[in-house]
């Protein structure tokens, strides 16, 4: 088998197309490893990471038949050891094949393969680290699955990523262990308590056959996501709402009245520039019932002590 001569002139155009999110470590590995493979095997370069394309041999031998002498005399078939460019080959796509995973690992992560010289060490090397194994995983990972509850403010295509990805390690770890009807029965019922009258709606009653339990299953999921839709676009008008405490069109009704200016404006009493009639010092104004009972306070204590004697008069009449 020889190295595809293309992959030189389409790796580079193709690699600048395939931004995906680094792995950090083992929480997404699995989505991370399901990405690497679509993309080398874009590149057609994943035939050396999982070493289905071996090394070439340095040299190969080019067998030569049909020579004839000087005389026309046949000759016998002559082998010769020639160099194999397929070798020099292999070296050059398998170091692209590493450096595109090198490029798409988290710099924490960059540290266990550094040292590696070929793709396929780089790649069993991060699935020895990362990738969950054995029994101890395989019991966290479903603890993880079948307790976990999605919080009221999480957001529910997260939390549906987090809990297929979930899924998918422990039928990885031990093939067939969980079935799709286990994953959207246990997704349902992962929802919070305010989902309640959402989940009671729901038939889980799904059909034995699998092109119509994937509808089944497609359809249900679209169910939530509208249903978080409809939520999220409530909660949001109702917190415009009540952030003013009147309706939206009232507070862009009353930002376009302009404020009342009191030297400009005339009074209703006295019909005077520059006061309000409750300002008014007039008849019948507000300021003027309170100068009046002022006014006639002071008159009725003038009146009081105008008729009553005072101490000196009171001493004169008694003398007389």
């Amino acid at each position: 088998m020889q190295a595809d001569s293309t992959t030189t002139t389409t790796s580079g155009t193709l690699s600048s197309l395939h931004r995906i999110e680094p792995l950090r470590g083992t929480d997404n590995y699995n989505v991370w490893r399901i990405q690497m493979e679509d993309i080398l095997t874009d590149l057609d370069l994943y035939k050396y990471v999982d070493c289905s394309y071996t090394i070439p041999p340095q040299t190969i031998e080019l067998k030569i038949t049909g020579g004839k002498d000087p005389d026309g005399k046949a000759l016998a078939d002559e082998v010769r050891t020639i160099e194999n460019e397929d070798h020099s080959k292999w070296f050059k796509f398998d170091r692209k094949a590493l450096s595109n995973i090198r490029l798409r690992v988290d710099g924490s992560v960059l540290t266990h393969i550094q040292a590696c010289t070929y793709s396929a060490d780089a790649w069993d090397l991060l699935a020895s680290t990362f990738q969950v194994k054995g029994t101890v995983g395989l019991i966290d990972l479903r603890r993880k699955f079948f307790s976990h509850r999605m919080a009221e403010t999480e957001d529910i295509e997260a939390h549906i990523q987090q809990m297929r990805g979930w899924f998918q390690q422990i039928n990885l770890i031990a093939p067939g262990t969980i079935t799709e009807v286990d994953w959207i029965t246990t997704l349902v019922a992962s929802l919070p308590d305010s989902w309640d009258t959402f989940t009671q709606s729901v038939s889980f009653r799904f059909s034995t056959d699998a092109n119509e339990l994937a509808n089944q299953i497609s359809d249900l999921r679209s169910r939530m996501l509208a249903e978080a839709h409809r939520r999220s676009t409530r909660n949001s008008e109702s917190k415009a709402f009540f952030s003013s405490g009147k309706p939206n069109f009232n507070r862009s009704m009353r930002t376009n009245v302009k404020p009342v200016v009191k030297s400009k404006t005339k009074c209703n009493n006295c019909g005077k520039i520059g006061h309000w009639a409750a300002e008014c010092r007039g008849p019948g104004g507000g300021a003027y019932k309170e100068i009046s009972k002022t006014r006639r306070t002071k008159e009725i204590s003038t009146i009081e002590d105008s008729t009553h004697p005072t101490r000196t008069e009171t001493a004169m009449l008694v003398r007389i």
